[in-house]
């Protein structure tokens, strides 16, 4: 019951990320930086974890000082490093592009598991592997080149969102082996605020001349591409390995490409009508065949 209840989690995180990748490129076509973008994200998701926290959990703030450099990592590489990276590389290339990028994550993922011996490698998870990857090929129309647009510095940052997403999902998992999941998204978070707050500090923010209605979308941003999504996907792990988490993540690029066709008028073609088959098929897949834990 507890797997189903995370990879129920997992796809709701999936369903909001894709959801958002689309709002956030409209909202990068407004030539907005994508510092910005990301560094409003996680302020706000702070603010308003912070007065939750402070109302009904406040216990969930004491952690030993050993254990800062952990949040620390995580939230200055897993959460501020992976949304910028990504986001830029939306910037540099479509939304498509950066999406079929950055999930490639789910086979470095099942190598480290496979190589650090906490999950077995079995022909379930190959083949939904195989599927998940092939779905999203098709979904986002990498079979049509003109579709796939991409700059030099948007290939370096589309390699880097992979190697963050992959680090966040695996070390988030060690983490939650010792804490709470509200004290690992409460300080991750914090960590990604103080970091953005010395990329860019808050008079460079004030500087950007942006519209209040942009400033409410950006809230609304915050709480629908992070603030939820992050804490169904950290608490899901929990209960499911990597592996499984990162590969039913994969159904984020079909959220994606339909509401860019419904909001932002794209056309979906048959071929990727058949990705979103092949993504689903996987996750079902994955359902159906129990996961054997080598480690705890």
């Amino acid at each position: 019951m507890k797997e189903v209840r995370g990879i129920l989690m997992i796809i709701g995180a999936a369903v909001l990320w894709g959801v958002s990748a689309t709002a956030a490129k409209a909202l990068l076509n407004q030539r907005l930086d994508p510092v910005l973008v990301v560094q409003t994200r996680v302020t706000f998701s702070l603010i308003i974890l912070l007065a939750y926290v402070l109302l009904f959990r406040p216990h969930f703030l004491r952690v030993p000082w050993s254990e800062l450099w952990k949040f620390a990592l995580l939230g200055c590489v897993g959460v501020a490093g992976t949304n910028f990276t990504y986001y830029f590389t939306i910037k540099e290339s479509t939304v498509a592009t950066a999406i079929l990028i950055q999930y490639t994550a789910p086979l470095l993922v099942m190598l480290y598991a496979v190589w650090s011996k906490t999950e077995r490698l079995t022909a379930a998870k190959i083949l939904a592997s195989l599927l998940s990857l092939t779905g999203c090929f098709l979904a986002v129309g990498a079979y049509d080149r003109s579709a796939l647009t991409i700059s030099p510095a948007g290939i370096v940052s589309g390699i880097a969102s992979i190697l963050g997403f992959a680090f966040l999902t695996i070390f988030t998992r060690d983490i939650l082996k010792r804490h709470n999941v509200w004290t690992m998204t409460f300080y991750s978070i914090l960590f990604a605020t103080l970091f953005w707050l010395v990329v860019n500090p808050p008079w460079v923010v004030a500087q950007a001349g942006v519209s209040l209605p942009t400033w409410g979308a950006l809230v609304l941003l915050a709480i629908f591409s992070l603030l939820i999504p992050h804490t169904l996907f950290f608490g899901a792990l929990r209960w499911i390995v990597p592996s499984r988490a990162i590969i039913t993540s994969t159904l984020e690029p079909i959220v994606a490409i339909g509401s860019a066709a419904l909001y932002l008028g794209e056309v979906l073609a048959p071929l990727q009508a058949v990705g979103a088959v092949l993504v689903l098929a996987a996750i079902l897949l994955l359902h159906f065949h129990p996961e054997e834990h080598l480690a705890s």
